[in-house]
């Protein structure tokens, strides 16, 4: 004999399953709803039983929808499979998975249907946020400034943005599945190259590199790198993502920035140090500002240099320009004078004023050396003894 606990222990079964399970007789009533859809929708099974199904739980919206599938299910006599909201008692609509079929009596009579649902609401979601979040991503590497490559790990092409496109001419369909090497990096870089893409997948956050790279047209351009390797649940490194910047012209403008640099500092230099050519063997050299021990050494090689090249017989140092006289820049004249005469020039000083004599005095500097009012002054004198 069949052990009479053995409907209780499947109605326990099917009243505790973690899905919905509903009966719905030919009328649309509701005939059974076991205990986990009540305790979702909020009643109970007093309040379910012998009510219209769709008025009570189902949003207008869906009932000609629900109507479609009750036909189906009693024409087809087989299963089907739908989503449909269904409505709590609170009024908020739960996404429901539903899997139905037909139940008939021994005569083929139609009795009810009944059917098993799933509750995906938290799960439709997530995949919606999911998709958002996918089509956020598609947007902005389609839409990015950057240009955007996804290797694998053999270095060779899983994706590729427009702007990689732009940067190396080549078309996502061109780049698919080459190997990184042989679409932009030169022969002479490629070493550097192969141990940039070691560390990249050794490394547990990005990479930086800046480097040379080759268009498809055979363009030289500079590409500022930041790499980061993809890692898997277990840790397996399947791919590298990476970031390109093309800074090309950067670079350019920034050499041309350093080159106009390196100018003016020349410039500077020169003008700090200039020597005047101003009459057959007379040179002069114009002190402006102050004087510390580079500039004057500066001013001592370049006015000796002149000297020997054209073989003048008058050095004048023109100080009406200086700001300043103390012991140090007297220091440094001093050893330019000294410095003229080893030569066999002999150098005069102009434009040393009452206010820089009386300081000499003061410092005792010893200053023996022909000196005059003015540079035009000095030049005279120059001028005649080159006469004689």
């Amino acid at each position: 004999m069949p052990d009479a606990a053995e409907p209780l222990l499947a109605n326990e079964i099917l009243d505790t399953s973690p899905t919905f399970v509903v009966g719905i007789d030919a009328c649309g009533r509701t005939v059974y709803m076991n205990g986990t859809m009540l305790g979702a929708l909020g009643y109970t099974r007093d309040e379910v039983i012998g009510q219209d199904y769709a008025a009570m739980f189902v949003p207008v919206r869906d009932h000609e929808v629900l109507r479609r599938i009750f036909g189906e299910l009693v024409s087809s006599r087989g299963t089907t499979y739908n989503e449909n909201r269904v409505i709590t008692r609170s009024g908020r609509e739960l996404l429901v998975e539903w899997h139905g079929r037909p139940v008939y009596d021994d005569d083929g009579v139609f009795k009810y249907f009944y059917g098993v649902g799933i509750d995906v609401t938290g799960q439709k979601r997530i995949r919606e946020a999911l998709y958002r979040s996918q089509q956020r991503l598609a947007l902005h590497f389609h839409q990015a400034p950057l240009g955007m490559i996804e290797w694998d790990t053999d270095f060779r092409a899983a994706d590729w943005n427009p702007a990689a496109e732009s940067i190396f001419g080549w078309h996502r369909e061109e780049a698919m599945g080459r190997y990184g090497q042989e679409l932009m990096v030169p022969p002479e870089t490629r070493p550097y190259v192969a141990d940039i893409w070691e560390q990249i997948k050794q490394a547990k956050g990005p990479v930086r590199a800046r480097n040379e790279n080759i268009t498809k047209d055979g363009r030289r351009i500079t590409c500022e790198w930041t790499n980061t390797s993809l890692v898997d649940e277990e840790g397996q490194v399947v791919g590298v993502a990476s970031l390109v910047n093309d800074v090309t012209d950067r670079v350019k403008e920034e050499e041309e920035m350093r080159e106009r640099a390196r100018a003016q500092a020349a410039t500077i230099e020169e003008l700090s140090a200039p020597v005047l050519d101003l009459w057959d063997g007379v040179l002069a050299m114009p002190v402006v500002g102050g004087i510390d021990a580079t500039r004057a050494t500066r001013m001592t090689e370049s006015l000796l240099d002149a000297i020997v090249r054209s073989s003048a017989r008058f050095a004048i140092l023109d100080l009406t320009g200086a700001s300043t006289m103390d012991a140090s820049i007297a220091s440094h004249l001093g050893d330019m004078v000294r410095a003229t005469g080893l030569i066999g020039s002999e150098c005069l000083v102009s434009g040393l004023g009452p206010g820089m004599a009386r300081t000499l005095v003061e410092l005792g500097v010893p200053f023996s050396v022909k000196t005059f009012g003015s540079l035009r002054a000095a030049l005279r004198h120059a001028i005649r003894a080159a006469r004689v």
